[in-house]
């Protein structure tokens, strides 16, 4: 958080801070489906046990300060006050339509007058489950919520290969995990060779969030071998969700459908990524700069690796679409998960795009 924000007017109470959500981290790794499971999921328990706690109204509590920080606790005061994390703030305040970065701003005070008037203001029952890691709420869900956490995850998953008979030849090429995890899986058997040496093989990203940040996806992809760099298929040749809605039974079967079915659009794009290396793109710089889905870091990091891959000092006019896609995916490694993902389906979008019109 930027520390200016922190700072109140003089003579005011200091605003009341929220505990950290849990970390973002991104593993590549080469390993088989057991060993990365055993990663996933040991990461989530060393966020605290996980529990749900139901809340038939909020309307019956009330944001309290504990040790400076956001709590929630019954009016009633019959249990103990939980603190809250960042998700979980920004979840309350969303329901209630609290500008969450604007109440961040305010004196100690002031917050808890907004939020518990904010409350107090509903005029229907606010069912909900506070999603807790140990003693504090990562997250606020609707009571309709349906879980499907890291062991359950992993369970459905490997069942799923088993039946299909993938599980023995999958690879595990990356873990994430934070407030959106993945894995990234890919298959040896499936892949091409698009340049002598370079070797890609067919795969697939599961998405998904156990703190209400993301429904569950399910999304094909292709992985060079040579850089470790991931390309997303397209959404319109196949991105495959589950919201976290209704039965946690809706989500495994779910899951059971998806795999060979995206599993199939990955192999399908194989040919485009092969045609790319001969694909031309134009006016370099002038698409770059027309990229708005990117920042402006982002497009200086497209440059930067395109302008390396030629061997030159200065970005050149033209260059394949392959060379492109390939920027684009390198320089979604430097970001956080959630972002490398959109960086990595831009790719694919890109690459969809450029070798159709050619």
């Amino acid at each position: 958080m930027n520390a200016s924000i922190q700072q109140p007017e003089p003579g005011l109470p200091p605003p009341l801070t929220t505990t950290p959500d849990m970390t973002a981290v991104w593993s590549d790794v080469e390993t088989d489906f057991d060993t990365a499971a055993e990663m996933f999921v040991a990461r989530h328990r060393t966020d605290g046990a996980a529990s749900d706690h139901p809340v038939t109204d909020l309307r019956v509590w009330g944001v309290k300060p504990h040790d400076g920080h956001f709590a929630l606790q019954p009016l009633l005061q019959h249990r103990d006050p939980i603190l809250l994390r960042h998700n979980a703030l920004q979840n309350l305040c969303t329901r209630l339509n609290v500008p969450v970065e604007f109440l961040r701003r305010l004196p100690g005070p002031l917050q808890l007058t907004i939020v518990n008037w904010a409350l107090g203001s509903v005029d229907r029952p606010m069912p909900a489950t506070l999603r807790l890691r140990g003693t504090e709420a990562a997250a606020l869900v609707s009571d309709r919520y349906a879980a499907l956490d890291a062991d359950e995850l992993i369970t459905t998953l490997r069942s799923v290969l088993a039946q299909h008979g993938m599980l023995g030849e999958v690879r595990v090429r990356a873990v994430a995990t934070g407030l959106t995890d993945a894995l990234r899986i890919t298959f040896p058997g499936r892949a091409v060779e698009p340049k002598v040496g370079d070797i890609t093989h067919a795969g697939l990203d599961i998405s998904t969030s156990s703190f209400g940040r993301s429904a569950l996806h399910v999304r094909g992809l292709l992985f060079r071998l040579v850089c470790t760099n991931g390309l997303r298929v397209p959404q319109r040749m196949g991105e495959y969700s589950a919201r976290h809605v209704g039965e946690s039974g809706r989500l495994r079967e779910f899951l059971a459908d998806a795999v060979p079915t995206v599993l199939t659009h990955s192999s399908g794009l194989m040919d485009a990524w092969r045609r790319s290396v001969n694909v031309q793109v134009e006016r370099l710089a002038e698409l770059i700069e027309s990229m708005r889905e990117l920042t402006a870091g982002e497009r200086e990091g497209v440059e930067r690796e395109v302008t390396a891959d030629a061997g030159l000092t200065e970005l050149p006019e033209r260059t394949s679409a392959y060379t492109l896609v390939n920027a684009i995916t390198a320089t979604a490694r430097a970001a956080e998960p959630a972002r490398r993902l959109e960086l990595e389906g831009l790719a694919g979008q890109l690459l969809d795009r450029h070798v159709r019109a050619s």
